[in-house]
């Protein structure tokens, strides 16, 4: 399959490697979009301490499910979309649920590989079905989410004045 690796800071290259294979209770994944953000143009200027040159780039991800785990919840040919962030699940954090806190947490495209391949394999736990949204917005569901998540952790009940952030619009 083909790749786009980040080699060393500057320098990208096309890759081939062997297409993975999914392993116990993961997804094979067709990818079909991936978005660039910060992270991988820190990741590009060499501005981005918490990995190892050369990666694959890419956590941004709307996929087609290529096979489907036994069992699962996800069926071959489902539009899905990526929770970038895997954890260990044995921690004390995980064990606990903060697996935002997980003491081995890998962020796709950052600790391992990501999704600027044509497959990827991943725990079907963090593959989501994108029922009725497009290819193009199922990539943007992992960076709206972010902000989305900041809304509801703010404070203030309705009818707050709050200052702008920024706009969004598609």
């Amino acid at each position: 399959m083909l790749t786009i690796s980040c080699v060393t800071p500057g320098t990208l290259r096309a890759e081939q490697r062997e297409r993975p294979v999914r392993g116990d209770g993961e997804v094979l994944l067709r990818i079909r979009r991936v978005g660039v953000c910060g992270t991988d143009l820190h990741i590009f200027s060499g501005n981005q301490p918490y990995l190892e040159y050369p990666r694959v780039m890419g956590h941004e991800i709307a996929a087609v499910v290529e096979e489907a785990a036994p069992g699962g919840r996800l069926a071959v040919g489902d539009v899905v979309y990526v929770m970038p962030y895997i954890a260990c699940g044995q921690c004390v954090a995980c064990r606990q649920g903060k697996t935002n806190c997980c003491v081995s947490l890998q962020v796709l495209g950052v600790h391992r590989d990501g999704a600027l391949a044509e497959y990827l394999a991943l725990p079907e736990a963090y593959v989501h079905k994108a029922e009725g949204v497009t290819l193009d917005q199922a990539a943007m569901v992992e960076f709206l989410a972010i902000g989305a998540h900041a809304v509801r952790r703010q404070r203030h009940g309705a009818g707050h004045a709050g200052r702008p952030a920024g706009l969004l619009h598609a």
